[in-house]
């Protein structure tokens, strides 16, 4: 009789094991990524080489407390973003949420000043054209889980709305609509991020 458990406890820790390796290739919340980042991420990261087509575009800022005044050291954002044809690209060998937004993201983590910048290239919006161009971004910050910030969005997009533009702190350096201005090879914009409470 006691020979008929093992069978069981065999299939039992199977599917235990075979669901936490499915659940840990594919996360849950289909927009998160924070909690895959590499362990030696720095303050600055490029997302698309040179090897990418596109407008090459710099993004620079500070990370603030809440009281709009601290910079914020220690702060996982994760940025991804589609590329010239309006899709998030796939080499076929993505893991995670990359399997979702493809390999134009990357991690970035702030240093004791607050700051953090990535060069990447220009995105253009979805092909059905509704939604305006844009970065996407989350925040992992101490002990507060992953949340979504409004997206980075352009100056000059023919289809940015009042809703898309409208900046809820009422701060211009806050401002999520970044205007890219020429340096260089490169466009350039900046914004300053403020975290939640």
């Amino acid at each position: 009789m006691k020979n008929l458990h093992y069978p069981l406890l065999i299939v039992t820790l199977f599917c235990c094991s075979f669901t936490q390796e499915n659940n840990a290739q594919q996360p849950s919340c289909e927009w998160c990524g924070a909690t895959e980042a590499p362990s030696n991420i720095t303050s600055s990261t490029t997302i698309a080489d040179s090897s990418e087509k596109g407008e090459r575009i710099k993004i620079s800022g500070t990370v603030y407390q809440p009281d709009g005044r601290t910079p914020a050291g220690d702060v996982i954002l994760y940025v991804y973003h589609t590329n010239t044809e309006g899709v998030y690209p796939k080499k076929g060998n993505e893991t995670g949420n990359g399997r979702r937004h493809g390999y134009l993201r990357s991690w970035i983590k702030t240093g004791s000043n607050g700051n953090y910048s990535f060069e990447t290239i220009k995105p253009e919006p979805y092909p059905g054209r509704t939604v305006p161009a844009h970065i996407h971004i989350t925040v992992k910050h101490q002990s507060k889980k992953e949340y979504w910030l409004k997206d980075f969005f352009f100056y000059g997009d023919n289809l940015l709305s009042e809703k898309d533009i409208k900046n809820e702190t009422g701060e211009d350096r806050f401002n999520h609509v970044i205007r890219l201005i020429k340096q260089g090879e490169l466009l350039a914009g900046k914004r300053d991020i403020l975290l939640k409470n």
